[in-house]
């Protein structure tokens, strides 16, 4: 138990999602970098694009406190499809008791330290998982990395084996087809695999 609490103590100093941010602005601005080194023009701008909305998203989201009250409410703010007040339904007072008894479970369920009883928070998982996924795609190739991203990913969140597999063939295929239609060399890496597989 010592190892737990350290760590509720480290992270009850450290804010997990400016960590999350950082690495998801890290690895857009990275993304978007390496993109001009691509050698077909064209293939170059899927990623461009989606690092450049998940770096302004990611900018966005940093900088919240300091945004003008039109933008912070589009940034900050949940945004509910249909806005519904309880007077207007009939709402009456059990319903506000049954609210305020899920808001404690909930938050009872936010004190634990992963969701799927590990040791370390998600959060902090799926960040060292996404820079690992990154620094093996550099390493082997998003196609071989992919499928290991998926396993570990699925072994940490408890999913079943079917649904494993299946994700790691779906992998397979979308890498498989990002190498066919636009002819871009996902199954090389810069360490493994320096030729190619196909």
């Amino acid at each position: 138990m010592k190892f737990q609490s350290a760590y509720r103590e480290i992270v009850s100093r450290i804010n997990l999602e400016y960590v999350l941010l950082l690495v998801m602005l890290a690895s857009s601005a990275y993304m978007i970098w390496e993109s001009y080194n691509f050698s077909i023009s064209a293939a170059a701008t899927f990623p461009r694009l989606t690092a450049g909305f998940v770096l302004i998203g990611t900018v966005l989201l940093l900088f919240r406190p300091y945004l003008p009250e039109p933008l912070y409410s589009f940034v900050a703010e949940s945004a509910d499809l249909i806005d519904v007040d309880d007077q207007q339904m009939g709402g009456d007072e059990s319903n506000d008791v049954e609210q305020e008894e899920d808001e404690i479970e909930r938050s009872d369920e936010s004190n634990e330290v992963s969701t799927v009883g590990r040791p370390i928070h998600d959060a902090v998982f799926t960040s060292g998982a996404a820079l690992g996924y990154g620094v093996l795609a550099y390493a082997m190739g998003i196609m071989w990395a992919s499928p290991v991203f998926v396993l570990m990913y699925g072994i940490w969140f408890k999913l079943s084996w079917q649904t494993i597999l299946l994700l790691i063939v779906l992998s397979l295929a979308v890498c498989f087809g990002f190498y066919e239609a636009l002819n871009l060399r996902v199954d090389v890496g810069n360490i493994v695999f320096t030729e190619g597989v196909f």
